[in-house]
């Protein structure tokens, strides 16, 4: 469960005045549906003759409402006696005999008796295999069957293609696609439900009622089939205020008309970063990068985001470093949207033992660590006012030292007390010390798997993004994540070591 829900604006409604929480949340779904089905693929329209079956289910419902208010002819099937009760006093306007049994195909000459013969225009169907064929045997000609059953579909069943020779059209629906369509065609749909919400097309379902504790028993219950109308799960009551504790896993989420900004963005750890912020909603990233793309996976990782709906757009000319390249990057990311986050994982390594070392292999090493980091950290402030989070990469070189690293040990210190100073001052500001990471980035080109680096193991990606998750949402300003080797091997191949030195010694 969740306490925030980053929803789409074409899918949420106003709620009407004189409705209760629950009612409105018997709605959404099942209508949608509904609306999409009957309007978009059947075109049902007055006197029109519609076959709903599972009338007694949220959909069959909504369907039910929509087709009455439509002014159609409706018929129906249920699978118990209870659930023909709840038909007949729900809609006293549909006849007795105009109610069939959803539990084998006799609803077929029902449908042929009241109709003379005829059929109907539209079939609203969720059964299977044999009811399924009786279903199309049941149109009439150039009828509309609208399949939102997924058993037939998945199990690749045939069809009685001789039914075709009336001109009838079979839709397969997936509601689910409707998520991921352009906002155009959801427009459609949010104006469509918001008139019936208005002119009172549109009415609340029946609904069973569980309370948070009881998720289980409400998913026990469903699994049963007998209920009928919605099955609702109360978070809290109405009177209660919306910022009440709520039993929930925190989780990061992005924002649709946001921006992210992520330096490094077409390294190993940039790429899987990307893909994480984007299953949490991100639809405008902006990635710098000294190369740009120069291999096919970068290439087809951006085009599988831009296939998404994604704003994919990357800097390869600005050096972040520098005060008007960092200023023009930050105000061309506000364009695309509010920058909610910035994520630093540039890095230049210019390895050398302290002696080796020059104040270029510092400077080299400081660019895309100290002096971009303090630029963003200067501009943001103003460029960026709606900024969420400010996150540097670092590394355990900073934090327990690694032979050859002291400049880039200390950039990253640097950045570090940025990070501190903006914290202090009531700003986001968090540095991750990463340990090795063994499957992306540069360790993972360098080292061999499993390889042992100052005490610690290499992590794997999805480990650092879990941990990550963790880190964003605490109020610390420097953290660290390391895969810690067993103390008793770490010994034991250091007296090794020493055997080998005693030998060479000797």
């Amino acid at each position: 469960m969740t306490n925030i829900c980053v929803a789409d604006k074409y899918l949420s409604w106003i709620i009407p005045e004189k409705w209760t929480m629950e009612d409105a949340a018997t709605v959404p779904c099942v209508y949608s549906t509904c609306y999409y089905t009957l309007y978009f693929k059947g075109r049902m329209k007055k006197d029109d003759k519609v076959l709903i079956h599972s009338g007694a289910g949220g959909v069959g419902q909504a369907a039910i409402h929509l087709a009455l208010y439509e002014g159609c002819e409706v018929f129906t099937t249920v699978g118990s006696v209870k659930k023909r009760h709840f038909i007949r006093e729900t809609f006293p306007s549909i006849p007795e005999n105009h109610i069939g049994n959803s539990r084998d195909t006799s609803f077929e000459q029902i449908i042929m008796q009241r109709t003379g013969g005829r059929g109907v225009d539209i079939v609203l169907n969720s059964l299977a295999e044999e009811k399924l064929q009786a279903s199309i045997r049941c149109l009439a000609k150039g009828g509309r069957f609208l399949e939102i059953g997924k058993f037939d579909i998945i199990s690749n069943n045939s069809l009685e293609i001789f039914a075709f020779s009336k001109g009838i059209s079979f839709h397969g629906i997936f509601l689910d696609k409707l998520f991921s369509a352009k906002p155009e065609s959801k427009a459609i749909l949010w104006n469509k439900i918001t008139e019936g919400l208005k002119n009172g097309a549109i009415k609340p379902l029946c609904r069973k009622v569980f309370e948070k504790d009881e998720i289980k028993a409400a998913f026990r219950y469903m699994a049963a089939g007998k209920h009928i109308g919605k099955i609702i799960i109360k978070i809290h009551k109405e009177d209660e205020p919306s910022d009440a504790p709520i039993l929930a896993h925190p989780r990061y989420y992005c924002l649709e008309h946001k921006c992210y900004i992520v330096l490094g963005g077409l390294g190993g750890f940039g790429l899987e970063l990307i893909d994480w912020l984007i299953l949490r909603g991100a639809k405008n990233l902006v990635l710098t990068s000294r190369t740009g793309i120069r291999n096919g996976y970068q290439r087809s990782r951006v085009t599988l985001w831009q296939s998404y709906g994604v704003n994919i757009r990357i800097v390869t000319t600005a050096d972040t470093s520098k005060y008007e390249d960092c200023k023009s990057i930050l105000k061309f990311a506000e364009e695309q949207g509010p920058v909610d986050a910035i994520f630093n994982l540039a890095v230049v390594l210019k390895d050398a033992i302290f002696k080796n070392q020059s104040p270029q292999t510092f400077e080299d090493s400081f660019v895309s660590k100290a002096w971009t980091t303090k630029k963003m950290d200067e501009l943001s402030r103003t460029i960026c006012p709606q900024l969420r989070h400010f996150v540097v990469f670092s590394s355990l070189s900073c934090g327990r030292g690694n032979a050859g690293l002291t400049n880039y040990g200390m950039a990253n210190s640097v950045m570090e007390r940025i990070c501190e100073r903006r914290m202090n001052e009531g700003l986001h500001g968090l540095v991750i010390q990463w340990g090795a990471i063994g499957d992306v980035g540069l360790v993972a080109d360098m080292q061999e798997d499993d390889k042992k680096l100052g005490g610690t193991l290499q992590q794997e990606i999805s480990s650092c993004l879990n941990t990550l998750e963790v880190f964003l949402l605490q109020d610390r300003s420097s953290v660290s994540s390391m895969v810690v080797a067993e103390k008793k091997k770490i010994l034991a191949e250091q007296q090794i070591h020493l055997k080998r030195l005693q030998i060479l010694w000797s």
